[in-house]
């Protein structure tokens, strides 16, 4: 149960304040997050399954993963690159799009949303521009 505060003196009232340490990741950089590893999943899944590709497979993972992790924490490098790796992905579909298969169409897809996600909402751009909390 809150209980209100009445400053006697004045008679003002003060609305009880909840104080957060941390801050929340807004809903379009968790959904950026969650498209940007089930879109990757795919085919660096495809490139670890197969024997040359196994090393590209497995670096293109990681890279993913930490710019997974850089836009979790809010970090404005992990969303440039993110960004400037979406869009080139969104131009190569564009222009490979006369031989494209469902998998690669649903890529660019999934990439523009990505940078959709990141760049549009209000929430996102602050999520990236916002310093902590210093107490």
């Amino acid at each position: 149960m809150a209980v209100a505060l009445v400053d006697r003196a004045n008679d003002t009232y003060h609305e009880p304040v909840i104080e957060q340490s941390e801050r929340r990741v807004p809903v379009p950089v968790t959904a950026a997050v969650v498209i940007l590893l089930v879109a990757t999943a795919i085919p660096a899944g495809k490139m670890l399954t197969s024997g040359p590709s196994r090393a590209s497979g497995l670096i293109a993972g990681l890279l993913v993963l930490a710019l997974a992790f850089g836009l979790w924490r809010g970090s404005g490098r992990a969303r440039f690159w993110t960004t400037v790796f979406s869009t080139a992905s969104v131009v190569y579909g564009v222009v490979a799009f006369a031989g494209a298969d469902a998998s690669g169409l649903l890529q660019s897809v999934g990439a523009s949303v990505v940078v959709g996600l990141l760049l549009v909402p209000a929430s996102s751009r602050r999520w990236f521009h916002d310093l902590p909390v210093e107490e």
